[in-house]
Formats: structure tokens, C-alpha cells, sequence
């Protein structure tokens, strides 16, 4: 689980905005959600029924969306 991540340059000794940009790389990488996930097991029962749980949601508000655009 190695990834190379480019680091964020200080320049003017301007820290926060240095540490915003490598945030945001390492957000946009999913590295965050890797080190939270290897944290503890998890079943592949649980992780199947995450899936499945996230599918529904993600159809529930598409079709959300389409009686909206249906209104109109």
C-alpha cells in the first residue's frame, strides 16, 4: 500500500496554504479513505451490504432528480 503523494511547496512562508494544497492532493488521491478502511477488518458481509446501501442511495437521489426535472 506505498503511494507517492507530490508535496506541497511553502512559498513565502506561507504554511496554511501549503497545507491546504496537500490536503486536497491527498483527499483527490483517497488516501484518507484507505487508512481509515485498513484501520479495522471488515467482513466482506458488511462490505458487500455498504455497497449495496450506497447503490440505493445514489439510485434513490438520481431518481429524486428526474421527478424534478419531470416538474418542469
Amino acid at each position: 500500500m506505498s503511494r507517492v503523494v507530490n508535496a506541497a511547496v511553502v512559498v513565502d512562508g506561507d504554511i496554511d496554504s501549503a497545507l491546504k494544497k496537500l490536503r486536497k492532493k491527498i483527499e483527490k488521491e483517497g488516501l484518507i479513505k484507505e487508512i481509515k478502511k485498513a484501520m479495522y477488518y471488515e467482513k466482506p458481509t458488511q462490505r458487500r451490504r455498504k455497497k449495496l446501501l450506497k447503490a440505493r442511495k445514489k439510485l434513490r437521489k438520481i431518481q429524486q432528480k428526474m421527478k424534478q426535472l419531470e416538474m418542469y
